[in-house]
């Protein structure tokens, strides 16, 4: 359900200014928008970087320096949210958007890296969930190769891609779990 409202509030947000020609960083430029747009986006970092720590422990194991991935992608996010975003130039902005794209682009490493170790770990889950992040990456690519920009479309979609494949992988882990714990009552009941 979480996801779902991250999608929603996504959504809103980034409709508040024309999706083709804006992003979200645009509609934080609006005065009365500026600061739901900085919370929004703390609030964004911290789930994301809790939902992909949390799917990162349904494996196995993982590489050790995941966790500091995951600091360094949230506090770039946060630190991105509080620069405010001007039409001018300044350093501030700078920030703002270095550090909003760096991020973005640490959770894409983040989940290329877990799909990768699911693949490996869990190839059912695997091969029952990549397509929807190897699908939704190479639209968000397609679309910034049209527009040459980062719209709200693109951010949309984003969110979208993100929440439905960690979604698709919760459902899909449950499962395994779920037979797991039934192999383990039967082998225990039967030994």
């Amino acid at each position: 359900m979480s996801y779902f409202f991250i999608f929603l509030f996504t959504f809103f947000i980034a409709t508040r200014k024309d999706i083709i020609y804006n992003n979200i960083t645009g509609v934080s430029t609006i005065p009365e928008y500026h600061f739901l747009v900085m919370i929004y986006t703390i609030i964004c970092a911290i789930f994301f970087a809790y939902q992909t720590y949390r799917h990162f422990h349904y494996l196995y194991h993982y590489p050790l320096y995941i966790p500091f991935l995951i600091v360094l992608a949230t506090l770039s996010m946060c630190i991105g949210s509080i620069c405010p975003y001007t039409n001018t130039p300044t350093w501030l902005s700078s920030i703002h958007v270095y550090a909003s794209m760096s991020a973005s682009i640490l959770f894409i490493l983040l989940l290329q890296i877990y799909t990768h170790e699911l693949s490996l770990q869990f190839p059912n889950v695997y091969l029952q969930t990549h397509w929807i992040f190897h699908v939704g990456l190479q639209v968000l690519v397609l679309l910034f190769l049209v527009s040459g920009a980062i719209t709200g479309m693109i951010e949309i979609l984003y969110i979208f891609f993100i929440c439905l494949y960690l979604y698709a992988i919760d459902r899909q882990m449950k499962k395994v779990s779920h037979m797991t714990y039934s192999v383990k009552q039967f082998w225990n009941k039967n030994h």
